[in-house]
Formats: C-alpha cells, sequence, structure tokens
C-alpha cells in the first residue's frame, strides 16, 4: 500500500504541475493531451524501475541479515539467547513468561529465527520472501493512472478555465484522499491528507505562473 500511495502521490504532483505549466503558456489541447500522456508513460516506468532496484537492494541486505542471525543462532545460541531474553523483558514479559517463552523457541529455531528479526532489527520474513516486482509495478501503475487523472480533463472540448478547475479539483482530491489514507479509517490522518493536497496546489499554482511568464517571452 505504501507504494501505491508513494506512487500515485508522485502521478499527482507531477501531473498536475506538468499540466498547469502548459496551460498557462496557452499550448493547445491537443498538445497537452500528448504530452501528458507521454509523461505519464515515462513517469510510470521511471517509478518502476527506481522502486524495483530499491526493493531488490532492500531484499539483498535483509537476506544478509537473515543469514547473519541464523548463523549466530547456531554457533552461538547461548549468546543468542540472551539477547532474545533481554529483548522479551524489554517488551514487558516476566521472568517465568521468558522462561516458557525461551523453551518453545529453543525447540523451533525456525520460530526462534523470526522471532529474533522481528525484535532485535524490526524485520519480517514475510518481507523478504515476498515478491520483488509486486511492489514496483504497484507504483509503476499508481503514477501513470494518478498522472493521466491530471491530464483527462483536456481531453474534451471545454473552456481553458474548467480544464484547469477540474485538473486542480480531481488532482487535489486524489492527493487528499491518497495523504490521509481516508479508505483505510483507522489509519485517517486529515492533516496528512490537507498538506499532501496543499504540496499540490502550491506546486500547480507555481508551474502555472512559470507556463504564463514563458508565454510572454
Amino acid at each position: 500500500m505504501d507504494r501505491v500511495v508513494l506512487g500515485g502521490s508522485d502521478g499527482a504532483i507531477e501531473g498536475l504541475a506538468m499540466t498547469t505549466a502548459l496551460n498557462g503558456a496557452g499550448l493547445g489541447f491537443g498538445t497537452i493531451a500528448v504530452a501528458g500522456l507521454a509523461f505519464a508513460l515515462a513517469g510510470a516506468l521511471s517509478m518502476f524501475f527506481s522502486n524495483y532496484l530499491s526493493r531488490k537492494s532492500e531484499l539483498e541486505s535483509l537476506r544478509i541479515d537473515m543469514t547473519r542471525e541464523k548463523m549466530e543462532i547456531e554457533t552461538e545460541p547461548e549468546e543468542e539467547k540472551r539477547e532474545m531474553e533481554d529483548l522479551l523483558k524489554k517488551d514487558g514479559y516476566h521472568e517465568q513468561e521468558v522462561k516458557v517463552i525461551m523453551q518453545r523457541l529453543s525447540k523451533n529455531k525456525d520460530l526462534w529465527l523470526k522471532e529474533m528479526l522481528r525484535r532485535e532489527l524490526q524485520l519480517n520474513i514475510e518481507d523478504i520472501e515476498s515478491d520483488q516486482y509486486t511492489r514496483p509495478i504497484a507504483a509503476g501503475i499508481a503514477f501513470f493512472l494518478l498522472s493521466l487523472m491530471a491530464v483527462s480533463p483536456y481531453a474534451f472540448s471545454i473552456p481553458r478555465v474548467d480544464a484547469l478547475s477540474a485538473s486542480v479539483t480531481l488532482s487535489l482530491g486524489a492527493l487528499f484522499v491518497l495523504g490521509s489514507r481516508v479508505f483505510i479509517p483507522r489509519n485517517f490522518r486529515l492533516k496528512a491528507g490537507l498538506e499532501s493536497a496543499l504540496v499540490g496546489a502550491a506546486a500547480g499554482g507555481l508551474l502555472f505562473v512559470i507556463g504564463l511568464l514563458v508565454s510572454r517571452l
């Protein structure tokens, strides 16, 4: 979900900034639509590859950490046991509870490794074993769709100011939804949504003014 929010937010902001700049420069709707589609495709590919490389590097680092912890459990069990006990106590477990947990972990080294990674390094084995393509693809698609949202009003024969208003409204609405995570009620953050929309408005306004200035050169 984080990759979708990141890709979508980038697409909405950059798509809005580009279209407002071209609108301010007085370019025709056909030119804005074609340029917007090309921008959306290029941005989506860039978002995919940058996220893919980042995810690949992240997974390699996680696997190194997992291999090291697994080796330490095998070669230095007593030291790792003391570390695990300390971590459990920091999490609020009492002495007797720690003893019971360690008895179980000592019999199941896979579970021990999983708990060690989670408590000591804040890593989940599920993340390490996840597909390295899914998140980059999601980020790329989100960028493409949200950047197209800013371009879509220019596909219709409507007054320039109406196209600009529709593009701004759609983009800022999308930025608020993504920033606030209103689609996940328990994670709803009104301030974050408003800040995201404000950043988009500032970017769009600034590029529109730049477009106006360029058109008068």
